[in-house]
Formats: structure tokens, C-alpha cells, sequence
């Protein structure tokens, strides 16, 4: 098996596991105009993958300024397999993720942006590398279409973090995941907010692997992520990836629910 920082081999013989149910955890953050579009791609390429026995798809509205709530409440209405789960204000990126795995029913969890950027359609070839001897998986992109800044900022960032960590898999930044949702299980709700998802689950697993996967440009709107916030997001990853902080814990609230969609109101 390739380990962490080499892309798996599409052509390399692989053992598919069993039939299993899979959890899709999106954070959602102004993206009404690219939601449906979303949704529709990711409904499409999970009843056409055999391998996957059941799904899910839960939209996590982290205080969208648009309409991206209501997106979701219509969705969710017109499609039993979406959840909706709309948090009190904007707590960031990976603790929306985070209110989202405390939901899922499901043994597998992927996790991908809303923009677009990652194709749900790679997400049969995650859910491949996902293999008896892999607990996560990381969709790194073939091409990269971010901004020059954010590309050059975002490698420079992860290799200080892998020497800082001693990790060679902290280079594997990416939102487009796909893990065990048993390495998920332990985190509580109040892990504080500043909660780095990539960090608990590097502290859960060492059998890390990656696959190279598209990256579209995006359609609507622009990344979140400046050069700044991507440092900031960086020393966070450090702090929480550090022995100490670990054994101290936290317990602020990572995020807080105001309603969720339920089958019953949405005339499921």
C-alpha cells in the first residue's frame, strides 16, 4: 500500500470491502447559487456506486449571509436521504464539519466543499482507496485550481507543519475526505472552537493514503481562505496537533445547533 503523501495507483490491484453505508458531510457557507447543483451530482454518483449499500448527504448551513438555508430546507423536503442542520452563526469551516459528523448513521464519512471544486464524481475512487488497510483518505488534486497565493501558501504551510508535527500525512491538506467514522466517535461538542478536523484525525490513525482526484475551478464567488486565515488555520493545526494540548482538552462549544430538518415538518 502507498503511504501518506503518494496519490494511489488507478491501475494497482485492489480488494473493494463489503457493501457499506456512506455518510456525505458538506459545510455550507453562502452557496446558494452552486447547492442544488451540488446535491444533485452527489445523489446522482451515490445511487450509481454498487458498492454503496446506503447514504445519506447532510448540509451543515455554518451562518450563511444568502439563501442557502432555505436551499437546504428544499432540498431536504424534496429528498429523504438530506438532512439539514443550521447552526446559530458562522463557526468555521471545520467545526460545521464537526456538528455534521456528530449527525451521520453511517459507518464511512466524506467530507467536500460546497464550491464545486471537488467533483462528487471522484468520490467512488475515495471510497475505493478506502481500503481493509486504510482509515482515511484524502482526495489530493491532480492540478490544483486555486489562486496562485493560496497554492504556493497553502504548500509552504504544510511542510512546516509536517516538520513541526513529525508527520509526514499533515501535508495531506484537503476538504475532500473519506474515513472511518468509528476514528470520529470519541469528539465531543465542546472541543473548543478553534477545532482542525485533519489534526483529530491524524491523533485517531496513522494508516493515512491519498488519491489523486480533479479540481475544478471555481464558479461562483471566491475562496474564504487568504493568505492570513490559511496561517492562522495553520498555527491552530500545530496547537492542537502538540502532546500537551491534547491531555489538557477543551470545553468551550465547537458550534451550536438552531434547528435541524426533520422528516416529519419537511412532508417526507
Amino acid at each position: 500500500m502507498m503511504r501518506a503523501m503518494q496519490t494511489v495507483d488507478t491501475q494497482r490491484d485492489s480488494v473493494p470491502e463489503a457493501e457499506r453505508g456512506v455518510s456525505v458531510v458538506v459545510p455550507v457557507f453562502n452557496s446558494a447559487a452552486s447547492i442544488d447543483e451540488l446535491c444533485e451530482r452527489i445523489i446522482a454518483t451515490l445511487w450509481s456506486t454498487p458498492a454503496v449499500s446506503d447514504w445519506e448527504l447532510i448540509l451543515v448551513n455554518d451562518g450563511s449571509r444568502d439563501s442557502s438555508w432555505d436551499r437546504v430546507v428544499a432540498l431536504s423536503r424534496a429528498r429523504p436521504e438530506v438532512r439539514g442542520i443550521d447552526l446559530t452563526g458562522n463557526w468555521g469551516q471545520h467545526n460545521a464539519l464537526l456538528a455534521g459528523i456528530h449527525a451521520v448513521r453511517h459507518e464511512v464519512i466524506v467530507t467536500l466543499d460546497d464550491d464545486l471544486q471537488n467533483p462528487p464524481e471522484e468520490i467512488p475512487r475515495m471510497l475505493e482507496a478506502l481500503s481493509p488497510e486504510v482509515d482515511v483518505v484524502y482526495g489530493v488534486p491532480i492540478a490544483s485550481a486555486h489562486p496562485t497565493h493560496r497554492r504556493i501558501g497553502g504548500t509552504t504551510l504544510r511542510a512546516i507543519l509536517q516538520v513541526v508535527t513529525g508527520r509526514s500525512e499533515a501535508r495531506l491538506g484537503s476538504g475532500f475526505r473519506a474515513f472511518r467514522a468509528k476514528l470520529v466517535e470519541p469528539l465531543p461538542e465542546e472541543a473548543g472552537k478553534r477545532f482542525v478536523l485533519d489534526s483529530a484525525l491524524r491523533n485517531a490513525t496513522k494508516r493515512i493514503d491519498s488519491v489523486a482526484v480533479k479540481h475544478e475551478p471555481r464558479r461562483t464567488g471566491r475562496s474564504n481562505y487568504s493568505l492570513p486565515r490559511l496561517v492562522r488555520l495553520a498555527f491552530t493545526e500545530i496547537a492542537t496537533d502538540l502532546p500537551l494540548k491534547r491531555r489538557g482538552g477543551r470545553s468551550d462549544p465547537s458550534y451550536r445547533v438552531r434547528t435541524v430538518t426533520e422528516p416529519g415538518r419537511n412532508g417526507r
